[in-house]
């Protein structure tokens, strides 16, 4: 092996060296809190995202906080459908989805607080959308197909391994 072979092998050797020595860094609790906190389609820490999706441990801490900030949530919603309408529980609240040109989320809760936004997670992926005022003890978001934040929720709540938090 020539000397410049060498020379190469062991840099990158060492390189492989340090980033397994190195201690991971996680965004702190104040990162995370303010994270959270987003208002929908607001910038994001990319740094904050990246740890979530990366990092078991900092996914686990989120989602903890967001649960202690949620009006309700369910961490694996279980959900049933009826021909065309796709029905969920999270908490005293229910979710319904009315299939149509577009489809239509329905959330029904108890009278009182009403939840303001929804976040939902899908494996790596999420979602977080404002959900506007209640008209007569509901609330009904159009998920649009044009929109892609909203049909990508859509697409999320059908599945019941889908992580739901009403905030």
């Amino acid at each position: 092996m020539s000397d410049d072979a060498r020379l190469l092998a062991e840099l990158h050797a060492a390189r492989a060296l340090i980033r397994a020595q190195a201690p991971a860094l996680r965004p702190g609790h104040a990162a995370l809190w303010a994270h959270a906190n987003r208002e929908p389609g607001g910038p994001v820490d990319l740094a904050v995202v990246r740890a979530i999706r990366s990092d078991p441990e900092t996914a686990r801490r989120y989602r903890t906080l967001l649960g202690a900030q949620a009006v309700a949530y369910a961490p694996l919603a279980a959900a049933a459908s009826d021909g065309g309408l796709t029905r969920r529980r999270v908490g005293p609240f229910a979710l319904e989805i009315l299939e149509g040109t577009p489809p239509l989320l329905i959330l029904r809760g108890p009278d009182g607080g009403m939840p303001r936004r929804i976040e939902a997670w899908l494996g790596d992926e999420t979602v977080r959308l404002d959900l506007g005022s209640p008209v007569d003890g509901a609330i009904l978001l159009a998920l649009d197909p044009s929109v892609p934040e909203a049909d990508q929720l859509g697409r999320m709540l059908r599945d019941p391994a889908c992580a739901v938090f009403l905030l």
